[in-house]
C-alpha cells in the first residue's frame, strides 16, 4: 500500500473506539498537539495536567477538556486516561514519564525523551514490566516524506549512501526558552536532535567515530553544534544546528545512484521530496501535504498501536530512540 493510501485509511479509521488523551504540560507544543487531535474523530482530550492549578483550567478550557489537574500525581491517578502526552521540558521527561508508568498510563512524550540513555532504558524496562505502550514523540518519523525516504532506501533507489549533510537552525535572541531556561535541554537535545536522527536512520546508529564541538553562552548553554559521524564503510554524515539570526533547515542526501535535496522547506517537516539522478533529472517526485498540522501522524500512530494492543511503535522505536539519546551524550562529552 502506497503512504498516501495509509494515510488516508488512518485517517478514514478514526471513527472507531475513542482514545482518551491526557495532556501533562500546558506549553506552546502541548497546544500545537491539541490542534491535530482536535481533528482526529477518534482521539478525545479528556484531561490537563499543570502543577498550576490555574493554567491547567486555562488549557483545559481551551482544547474542550473535561479535566483539569494541579497536580500530575492527581492528572496520573485518573484511570480513565488512555494515553498521556508528556509535554513538559526535556530535564523533566524521565521523572514526569516514570510518574505515568508507574500509574499504569501509556505514554507518548515529546523529544528528546530523556537526557540521559540510563533513564530512557529504565523507562523501557518499567514499560515493558507493565505491559504498556512507551513511544518518543519525534514527529518527523510518522511524517510521509520521511517515511517515503525511508522507503527509497529500502528499494535501492540511492545506490550506497555515502553522506548525508542536515542542519537545523533556529532564529533566536538572548531572550529564546533554550537560553532562559537549562531545563530545555540546549540545542542538542532540543534542535540538533532532528538533523542527528535523521542521519542515523539514512546511515546507521552506531558511527564508528563521532566527533563533536560546541559554542556556549554565558549561562553554559550550548547554542550551536557541529557533528561529524563517520561510519566503517567510509559514509559519514556533518550535522549542525543552534540558535542563529535566522531559521534555515536542510537535508541532503548522497548515493551513488540518487540523491535528494529538501532546502525549500524545512526538512523535518518536509511535504514534497524529489529523488534526483544524476544528471539532475527527477526520478520520482513525493508530495503529501499534510492531513492538519504535521502531528496528526505521531498521534495516529500511538492511537492505532494502543487499539491494536502494541505496546511500542514499528515507526519510532524505543531501541532507535535510546541509540539516538547515547550518541547525543557521546557528543556532550566532547563539547
Amino acid at each position: 500500500m502506497r503512504i498516501e493510501d495509509k494515510k488516508e485509511e488512518a485517517l478514514r479509521s478514526c471513527g472507531g473506539k475513542p482514545v482518551r488523551w491526557g495532556i501533562m504540560g500546558t506549553g506552546r507544543i502541548a497546544g500545537i498537539f491539541c490542534e491535530a487531535l482536535k481533528a482526529l474523530p477518534q482521539a478525545e482530550i479528556y484531561a490537563v495536567g499543570s502543577r498550576t492549578p490555574a493554567k491547567a483550567r486555562t488549557f483545559a478550557g481551551g482544547c474542550g477538556a473535561e479535566k483539569a489537574y494541579g497536580s500530575y500525581e492527581e492528572f496520573a491517578a485518573d484511570e480513565k486516561i488512555d494515553i498521556v502526552y508528556v509535554a513538559t521540558p526535556i530535564a523533566c521527561h524521565y521523572e514526569n514519564v516514570r510518574l505515568c508508568l508507574e500509574a499504569g498510563r501509556n505514554v507518548l512524550c515529546e523529544k528528546a525523551f530523556t537526557q540521559r540513555s540510563c533513564h530512557a532504558e529504565e523507562l523501557w524496562a518499567l514499560a515493558r514490566k507493565k505491559g504498556l505502550f512507551l513511544m518518543e514523540a519525534l514527529w518527523t518519523k510518522c511524517q510521509p516524506v520521511f517515511q517515503k525516504i525511508q522507503e527509497w532506501k529500502r528499494e535501492g533507489a540511492f545506490g550506497e549512501i555515502q553522506a548525508v549533510e542536515a542542519r537545523f537552525y533556529t532564529s533566536a535572541t538572548r531572550n529564546h526558552r533554550l537560553m532562559r531556561n537549562p531545563a530545555q535541554g540546549g540545542s542538542l537535545y532540543d534542535l540538533t536532535i532532528y538533523p542527528l536522527m535523521y542521519a542515523c536512520a539514512l546511515l546507521g546508529y552506531e558511527p564508528r567515530k563521532v566527533s563533536a564541538a560546541a559554542a556556549r553562552s554565558p549561562e553554559g548553554v550550548d547554542t550551536m553544534e557541529s557533528i561529524l559521524l563517520q561510519y566503517e564503510n567510509g559514509a559519514f554524515a556533518g550535522i549542525t544546528g543552534g540558535l542563529s539570526c535566522e531559521r534555515r533547515a536542510s537535508l541532503y542526501i548522497h548515493g551513488t545512484k540518487g540523491r535528494v535535496l529538501i532546502d525549500q522547506e524545512h526538512f523535518y517537516k518536509a511535504q514534497r521530496a524529489v529523488l534526483t539522478g544524476w544528471d539532475n533529472e527527477p526520478l520520482e517526485i513525493f508530495e503529501a501535504p499534510f492531513a492538519v498540522n504535521g502531528y496528526e501522524y505521531e498521534a495516529l500512530e500511538a492511537m492505532n498501536c494502543i487499539l491494536q494492543g502494541k505496546t511500542e511503535s514499528a515507526l519510532v522505536p524505543m531501541e532507535e530512540t535510546i541509540a539516538v539519546i547515547r550518541l547525543m551524550e557521546r557528543c556532550a562529552e566532547k563539547f
